[in-house]
């Protein structure tokens, strides 16, 4: 009887910790502490990498919960407490609406984690862009120019881009072997004897190792890498990004371009600079205001839009933030930074939610309290 008695009350013990509102008070004060620690570091290492440390981490430090896994429990406490702890009744409908739109703020956080992305799209004045350029993410990419009517690209995502790493595909003659990676580097022209195994730009000029910069989208990355299957021309190479001259590869009479850039993802649409304007400050050579007069070309037809410093575009799942511009001898354009978003509604529709539990709770509570202020006033007569 007693074993049949202690089955029945276990799971009951485990629903009634999971929604103990203890959890969720603690939780919350461990969220401070990782935000002041996160607050503290961002001055030494950077926003990117703060964030990444403190907040977008399951753990911190190795064993304490890191800022998804505090949410998560969060969640989890909120949702049986809801379920199992918050019984269907009149008096209690403000607060049931109220969890439920704090259910919702979480699960919105939850989709913007895992689903959002953010980079910059860098447009010449005149030309159609359909992708953006991640501001953290790298990916090697191997283009093949043979084909007259495109270019077949090959690309190997960020676990490829490691020391030790082996890059080949069947539709690449030649195989990559990562040596040596750098996240920030600089260039040094080479002295002394080249190594015989070096080839192409790398007998002329080497990677230097720098610090991180605060400014994490600033970092230069760099490697060098070996190449075997091109018959004579199998050694190291070097590639990095930004190449003024990218590494060009022939084998066969086939000529392979190799890059290392920001990860790229495409558009569902594209992106036409009609005219960038800007305006100094009078007097000096600093911006006061830019703007980009820009068409969205969306299954044949165009809409026309204005993107400045206060005012942005918000296009299907994406918004476009005026962000910088450049000048160069015979071209200008802009640089739009891009955030695409699944879940950036939610936060709008869980604070209506919340708004209107509360207020429900409030007309629910308003009589209660005034014939209790009654009653009190007619004892003390």
């Amino acid at each position: 009887m007693s074993s049949s008695r202690s089955l029945k009350t276990t799971p009951q013990k485990l629903i009634a910790f999971l929604a103990s509102p203890e959890i969720f008070f603690y939780t919350a004060l461990w969220m401070i502490v990782l935000l002041i620690f996160g607050t503290v570091d961002q001055k030494y290492v950077g926003l990117y990498l703060a964030q990444h440390k403190y907040f977008s981490s399951w753990f911190v430090w190795g064993v304490f919960p890191g800022g998804r896994m505090a949410m998560t429990i969060m969640f989890v406490n909120l949702l049986f407490k809801l379920i199992f702890k918050s019984p269907l009744r009149w008096n209690r409908f403000g607060t049931l609406v109220t969890h439920s739109g704090m259910l919702l703020l979480l699960l919105g956080g939850f989709f913007t984690a895992y689903f959002s992305k953010e980079g910059a799209v860098t447009i010449p004045e005149g030309e159609i862009i359909s992708y953006f350029d991640d501001f953290h993410d790298l990916e090697i990419a191997i283009i093949d120019k043979s084909p007259i009517d495109h270019d077949a690209v090959t690309v190997f995502r960020n676990e490829y881009i490691e020391e030790g790493a082996v890059i080949s595909d069947s539709d690449i003659p030649f195989q990559m072997t990562v040596d040596t990676f750098y996240r920030n580097m600089s260039l040094k022209q080479r002295e002394g004897t080249v190594p015989e195994r070096m080839r192409g730009l790398a007998r002329r000029l080497e990677l230097v190792e720098e610090e991180l910069k605060l400014e994490h989208e600033t970092n230069r990355a760099g490697m060098y890498v070996t190449l075997d299957g091109l018959s004579e021309e199998d050694g190291s190479y070097m590639i990095y990004q930004s190449m003024r001259i990218p590494q060009v590869i022939s084998v066969g009479g086939q000529d392979y371009v190799i890059e290392l850039r920001n990860k790229r993802y495409q558009l569902p649409f594209s992106i036409e600079l009609l005219d960038f304007e800007q305006r100094l400050h009078p007097g000096t050579r600093i911006p006061a205001h830019f703007s980009s007069l820009v068409n969205v070309v969306s299954g044949g037809f165009k809409r026309e839009f204005l993107i400045s410093m206060n005012e942005p575009l918000r296009y299907m799942d994406y918004t476009f933030y005026q962000y910088k511009f450049f000048q160069e001898t015979t071209d200008e354009g802009t640089v739009l930074q891009v955030v695409q978003n699944a879940g950036r509604n939610y936060p709008y529709i869980a604070s209506c939610i919340m708004a209107i539990g509360l207020f429900i709770h409030l007309v629910i509570q308003v009589p209660k309290l005034i014939a209790r202020s009654k009653r009190k006033t007619e004892v003390a007569a």
